[in-house]
């Protein structure tokens, strides 16, 4: 325990990167430069409510990513920014980029020991939900960090706003959107270790009443072991008009290729593990705002296609076929809140999801999902009451699935100003997860009898602001229980999903932030998790600190992250790892619209896995060019 003490302390002295949830400065954009002014903001969320909220007043804690953090970290994928920037989430991965699909896939997204993998988190673009519809999880390669202006994490149960896979929290990807006037191109180029390049352009038009953002992103690499090569191409588009003061449409659509390479594990190198997949997402949204009553209608669909090689072992024989699959997932999110009297607002919703698809290797043998499809309809009801220092929370859903009939999901919760910058914030939650197409019907695990999976959460936070609102930290704990849990049994010799598990998930998130001067930025975070089932992806001790400094026309990033006793298996062999990570990067403003820049990963050399057998790269190092026209 003292090791664990002294690393922390050692952590929020060192500090490092651009904090994902300051709440001390106000950046405006201008240009191509950001003027930051030490004022305090009042930061509102849209995550836990569907409307717009002080992060203050809502009961449950939400970490905030902003559009500043994600381009200051050089990365194409989103989840590793989150992963360094949310306490309590953590992302496994194999590389030095991508994260592949279906056997030895990295990209396993855990968040308070909730798997992404098993379809308990959930991940929203613009607060539709996105996860392969036969496997119920999300497909970490189509998060692109270009395409996001800013990221809200909801750590605890969501299901009331956003019904299954919830359950364990939601990861709100909100788009781009066009800030300044007129048109405005930004590039990216950079190359590195590994022959790993990075390209990106970004294209934002803004004039009357007509927006839009257009982007283009490809990245590839190498790899830094023997067939571990990724290669990927997306684009994305989005255009907004203001039908009137009071409403206003906006459609986006979004295109994700990707294809890895399995290497295999160290002991067990893997020939031809190839997958290319593609994904698809659409939305259209008309939003409405009169002052005392705002909503919208939203639609989405989002589709997959996969073509999966599982390779071989040396000394095997290729594969006859290859695995395929394709996914489908579409639906409304309708939803008006209204101010019926002072300190009062209610939200009310209702959303319609229906979702489905093939998957097969031999066409006419192997068909483990025959175009199956399932539908669920919900209604929900969301209040905020201000009383003095207290805000009541309280929200109800009813949600129908074609299997499993009704389902009830109450939530509530009380944020209590203390003091001018003191607040003190409790909830309860209740989640639940539907099984997904694969544990109901797909390979010899298959049970049509399963129940969903049903959980509950207590959540205590303490919200505080210091020096003039330039310093900020909030202190969570948590406890979490649940039951019906899907595992897989041995019943008569056979492997077979049943409703075995239940789990008990307590842990502690903190988080600070300090704005010491005009140019210093320092933040630091921390989350401890115990269960009393471990399960693999999710550590023990997790921390992160960073620094921004500003010196004329250079910036200097630096992060330092410590993951200890984190499961790489379980049983009665467990086995963990433990880790240091020092990452940099330096930028040089040339000109007022070029930027120079140079980055290091992994700077200490250090040999680690967050998966068995796959050891990552020591360090790493990328430069290029930014230009803003």
């Amino acid at each position: 325990m003292t090791k664990h003490v002294s690393i922390i302390c050692t952590l929020l002295i060192y500090c490092t990167t651009v904090c994902a949830q300051s709440n001390v400065a106000d950046t405006v954009e201008t240009g191509s430069t950001h003027e930051i002014k030490n004022i305090r903001l009042e930061e509102v969320v849209v995550t836990g409510a569907r409307i717009p909220l002080s992060r203050d007043e809502m009961p449950v804690p939400i970490s905030i990513v902003s559009r500043k953090t994600i381009e200051e970290s050089g990365e194409m994928s989103l989840l590793p920014v989150l992963s360094q920037q949310v306490p309590g989430l953590f992302v496994t991965t194999r590389g030095i980029a991508g994260y592949g699909a279906s056997t030895g896939a990295a990209g396993g997204i855990n968040l308070r020991g909730f798997s992404g993998g098993a379809g308990r988190v959930l991940i929203l673009i613009d607060g539709h939900p996105q996860y392969a519809g036969i496997y119920g999880h999300p497909v970490a390669d189509a998060y692109i960090a270009g395409d996001a202006q800013r990221v809200e994490v909801s750590r605890g149960a969501s299901s009331v706003l956003y019904g299954s896979n919830a359950m364990g929290g939601a990861i709100n990807i909100i788009t781009r959107k066009a800030i300044s006037d007129g048109n405005r191109l930004n590039v990216r180029l950079l190359g590195g270790s590994y022959g790993s390049q990075r390209y990106s352009l970004i294209d934002s038009y803004n004039k009357g009443k007509l927006s839009g953002v257009f982007s283009g992103n490809y990245e590839h690499t190498d790899g830094h072991r023997r067939n571990s090569e990724f290669e990927s191409l997306t684009g994305y588009a989005k255009i907004g008009y203001e039908l009137s003061e009071q409403w206003k449409i906006t459609g986006n659509i979004n295109l994700a290729k990707s294809k890895s390479q399995n290497p295999g594990t160290e002991n067990e190198p893997m020939i031809d593990g190839k997958a290319d997949v593609l994904r698809g997402m659409s939305g259209l949204s008309i939003e409405n705002n009169y002052g005392y009553t705002n909503g919208a209608v939203n639609f989405y669909y989002n589709w997959g296609r996969h073509k999966i090689n599982d390779g071989y072992h040396e000394g095997e024989s290729p594969r006859p076929y290859l695995f395929r699959s394709t996914d489908y997932m579409g639906g409304l999110n309708l939803y008006q809140s209204a101010n019926t009297f002072k300190g009062n607002s209610i939200t009310a919703g209702f959303d319609v999801k229906l979702y489905g698809g093939n998957a097969y290797r031999n066409p006419e043998t192997e068909i483990y999902a025959d175009h199956v499809k399932l539908h669920e309809i919900a209604g929900y009801i969301f209040m905020h009451q201000k009383l003095d220092a207290f805000m009541l929370n309280a929200g109800i859903r009813l949600e129908n699935h074609k299997l499993y009939g009704n389902e009830w999901v109450p939530q509530a919760g009380v944020s209590y100003q203390a003091a001018e910058h003191t607040h003190l914030k409790f909830s309860v939650s209740k989640g639940f997860r539907t099984p997904n197409l694969r544990e109901l019907y797909m390979y010899a695990s298959a049970n049509e009898d399963l129940l969903p999976e049903e959980s509950i959460g207590y959540d205590f936070t303490v919200s505080q602001r210091f020096l003039g609102n330039s310093m900020s930290m909030e202190l969570s704990l948590y406890y979490i229980e649940g039951d019906n849990i899907v595992e897989v049994v041995q019943v008569d010799g056979h492997p077979q999903n049943k409703n075995v598990g239940d789990f008990a998930n307590k842990g502690v998130e903190f988080s600070l932030n300090y704005r010491v001067s005009p140019n210093l930025l320092v933040n630091a975070n921390y989350s401890y998790l115990y269960m009393n089932t471990p399960i693999t992806g999710a550590p023990r001790h997790k921390g992160y600190a960073g620094v921004n400094y500003t010196a004329g026309k250079f910036t200097v990033n630096s992060g330092v992250q410590f993951i200890d006793k984190l499961y790489l298996s379980t049983g009665n062999n467990a086995q963990t790892s433990n880790y240091t990570l020092l990452d940099a990067r330096i930028d040089y403003k040339a000109l007022q619209w070029l930027t120079l820049f140079a980055k290091g990963d992994n700077l200490l050399a250090q040999r680690y896995e967050t998966m068995l057998g796959f050891p990552m790269p020591r360090a790493t190092v990328m430069a290029g060019v930014k230009l803003e026209i």
